[in-house]
């Protein structure tokens, strides 16, 4: 779950549903200045279905036991975060190749924190060498040695493209008010920006400079509307949860 803030209580917004937003955001990208993604298809696809492992755990949310707060999806046990990262990369292997790679590539970021925040865990090393032997087949690169570091130019320009657009969409459920977004590709030659995202009020936002085709783009997701902050157990949560109503989140993205 993400959780936005909105007065005493939450809108509650799934990753699944955040992840469409991020495929709908970078439908957009390219202009004169930014290429589009190719395979366009894929790499739109890895962004669309990048969280659908995590559609079993959002419908069984949790609360954090430290806050009585909705569980975030960054305050979970690296155990829990292992298992759904690895279904969100198998889960459409059979179908779309390479797309699971780039979503294999693009949590093995953040297994890697995990790895180093707790490097006596043996399931965040052996998530890695699964993910990355996984890569390595798919895109026929030697496994011995493939990493992040290592990977080819174009697939690597792509997991950046998955990365922004998780991260545009990060921002627009959170309502941030700025971010910094480095390394962001110009081209699939190694051309790179970092781009400035900005709003006044977590709704109408502005990047600079801008990569996207259109001038003034406009998006909606919905969340579930939570007029508490703590919860006492899961349970009752997931009581709320089923008895709250759906409020639409509208956002506007323009050139800075």
């Amino acid at each position: 779950m993400i959780r936005r803030e909105k007065n005493n209580g939450w809108i509650l917004i799934t990753q699944y549903d955040h992840a469409g937003l991020a495929g709908q955001v970078m439908t957009h990208w390219g202009n004169g200045e930014f290429a589009k993604p190719a395979p366009y298809d894929e790499v739109l696809f890895a962004l669309r279905e990048h969280d659908s492992g995590w559609k079993e755990w959002d419908s069984m949310p949790k609360i954090n036991p430290e806050t009585g707060y909705p569980a975030n999806f960054t305050k979970m046990s690296p155990h829990e975060q292992c298992e759904i990262w690895s279904r969100c990369y198998k889960l459409y292997a059979a179908t779309h190749l390479y797309a699971s790679c780039l979503i294999a590539l693009h949590f093995s970021k953040f297994n890697q924190s995990n790895i180093r925040k707790n490097p006596d865990l043996e399931l965040p090393k052996s998530l890695q060498n699964d993910m990355m032997r996984f890569v390595a087949e798919k895109l026929d690169i030697d496994v011995s040695n493939v990493s992040l570091e290592k990977i080819p130019d174009e697939v690597r320009t792509n997991l950046k493209l998955l990365q922004i657009g998780d991260i545009i969409s990060l921002t627009l459920c959170h309502g941030w008010r700025s971010i910094e977004i480095t390394e962001a590709p110009f081209d699939y030659n190694g051309s790179e920006t970092t781009m400035r995202m900005e709003s006044h009020d977590g709704f109408n936002y502005q990047i600079t400079p801008y990569p996207f085709c259109d001038l003034s783009l406009k998006f909606s997701i919905k969340g579930k509307k939570l007029d508490t902050r703590t919860f006492s157990d899961d349970e009752e949560l997931r009581e709320r949860l089923n008895n709250s109503s759906y409020e639409t989140l509208d956002f506007t993205i323009g050139k800075g």
